[in-house]
């Protein structure tokens, strides 16, 4: 009889050994992965960007969202530049290309002492400081003279306007 309680001791230690092997023994497989949307693109709020050099310019933007790494689009951009007078250049919404150094404008404005300019879109060339448009454009000069035309460009270091194809002007005595 004793003989047989050991037997049936040590029967109940193995079985009470099994379900500990078991989950021993058993692996875990990994969770399933689960696909998380990467942003692509990086917002910044109250974006200013400021030149280095001899170009002397100011970028502000309410919002800004790093599009690519050298291409930045902005809301509502404000573009000051200081070269021999200070012009501020306004937009609805901008594109930035910081390696090329150009800003693509849409329905922008410009105003410099002496002047008000106004395009649907156009792009400016921070190196040679430069307005290009094709998209027509009016500038007025001295609040009375008006000029108007489908291609225009503003050079703003050497102050020159080249207004073509479709030029109306409008050139009045100012009054005083």
């Amino acid at each position: 009889m004793r003989n047989k309680l050991y037997k049936l001791a040590l029967l109940l230690v193995l079985l009470s050994f099994v379900p500990f092997l078991l989950f021993v023994s058993k692996r875990e497989t990994p969770p399933e992965k689960i696909k998380v949307p990467q942003h692509k693109t990086q917002t910044v709020e109250n974006f200013v960007l400021k030149s280095a050099g001899k170009n002397v310019w100011e970028l502000e933007s309410p919002s800004a969202v790093l599009v690519r790494k050298d291409l930045i689009k902005l809301t509502k951009p404000v573009l000051t530049v200081l070269s021999k007078e200070r012009v501020v250049i306004k937009a609805s919404e901008a594109l930035f290309d910081r390696e090329k150094q150009l800003v693509y404008l849409k329905q922008v404005s410009l105003k410099g002492k002496n002047f008000i300019a106004f395009s649907p879109e156009g792009i400016y060339d921070l190196k040679s400081q430069t307005f290009k448009t094709e998209a027509g454009c009016k500038a007025v000069y001295n609040s009375v003279n008006t000029l108007e035309g489908k291609k225009c460009v503003l050079n703003l270091k050497s102050r020159v306007t080249i207004i073509s194809n479709r030029v109306k002007t409008v050139i009045r005595e100012d009054s005083k």
